[in-house]
């Protein structure tokens, strides 16, 4: 009788392993696929429905920037607004002195990089509620400096024709399929990060950071990891939000509800999945934009119906418009096999 040897596996092979997910990560990035190209097919109706869906884009990445920090690894951020206004900060200087728009968003992104490093390194060893606290005095410090030295409602730099090579184009619906393929990108990287052991160390951060300790994981260096990845897609949204509007605004690129905006898009959609994102962005953007146009008529009218949403969505999807709806087409799935 011949005797089977299994050979012992070891913790770093397991933890390299596919999470359970995998197959479900990848149904909700081909939702994402469909849903990022129904934003763009309706932006041809028109240039303001253009500008609207580039500035849903811009958000999404906002708000994948919050998932991979928060939604993944679990620590509470509400300073992503100082990643986002800081790429903004830093195309308009160099701009303004004749500098590449390319090269400036470069820099913006290395910038960003580091300050989350510092931050990082300084403040994720903090219990989740301090680091809350702590990122969220970020932008506001950053707000503070800038407009110490002048910079309030600066406008940009304006070129009446296309340059390509400099990353300037009249047309809003440019900035949108360029934002919609980085987009996908956020979604890729958020669906492979799930399904590697990055993804493994994640979860168990986020569901329990002592006994992730006590298990051998890195947790504090792993923490730093999520927290700079979720500043470079941060920073991406600054630039597209650099190139959308007229007027760089410290008290709007730095404003706290910046970062609230990430936490409300994922959270409308489902923190902590790939397709949350974007389909709370696409629900949330959409809607702002309409209130603040048809709802200006009696002022914070159009807060008012804001507020009325989001109650809405937290009475009706507690856990996410995503999670709430999967699971109740699972539950009835089952209800008729059974």
């Amino acid at each position: 009788m011949t005797v089977t040897q299994h050979r012992p596996v070891t913790r770093e092979k397991a933890a390299t392993r596919k999470l359970p997910g995998v197959g479900r990560s990848r149904r909700e990035l081909l939702a994402v696929v469909a849903l990022v190209v129904v934003v763009v097919v309706v932006a041809l109706i028109s240039p303001d429905m253009s500008t609207t869906a580039a500035f849903t884009m811009t958000f999404v990445l906002l708000g994948q920037s919050w998932n991979l920090i928060s939604g993944l690894a679990g620590p509470l951020a509400l300073g992503q607004a100082a990643f986002f206004g800081i790429t903004d900060f830093t195309i308009l200087v160099l701009r303004t002195h004749g500098v590449n728009q390319y090269l400036g968003i470069v820099v913006g992104i290395v910038a960003s990089v580091l300050l989350a490093l510092i931050v990082g390194l300084a403040t994720l060893r903090l219990p989740g509620f301090f680091f809350a606290i702590a990122s969220l005095m970020v932008p506001l410090i950053i707000q503070a400096v800038i407009l110490y030295f002048g910079f309030f409602q600066v406008e940009r730099p304006f070129s009446p024709e296309d340059t390509p090579g400099d990353f300037n184009f009249n047309d809003p619906f440019v900035y949108l399929c360029i934002a919609a393929v980085f987009v996908l990108v956020a979604a890729v990287v958020t669906m492979v990060v799930k399904g590697r052991r990055m993804g493994r160390y994640f979860q168990a951060i986020r569901e329990n950071p002592r006994a992730a300790e006590a298990s051998g994981v890195p947790t504090f260096r792993y923490k730093v990891y999520a927290f700079l990845i979720a500043a470079v897609f941060a920073s991406l949204a600054g630039t597209f939000y650099s190139q959308l509007t007229f007027v760089f605004d410290p008290l709007d690129a730095f404003d706290p509800t910046v970062s609230v905006q990430a936490l409300v898009v994922t959270l409308v959609g489902g923190a902590g999945t790939v397709l949350g994102p974007v389909l709370g962005g696409v629900i949330i953007i959409p809607l702002t934009q309409l209130a603040r146009t048809y709802l200006f008529q009696l002022p914070g009218l159009d807060q008012i119906a804001y507020a009325v949403l989001l109650l809405a969505v937290a009475l009706w999807f507690p856990r996410g418009a995503y999670p709430t709806v999967a699971r109740a087409l699972r539950n009835r799935k089952e209800r008729r096999c059974g």
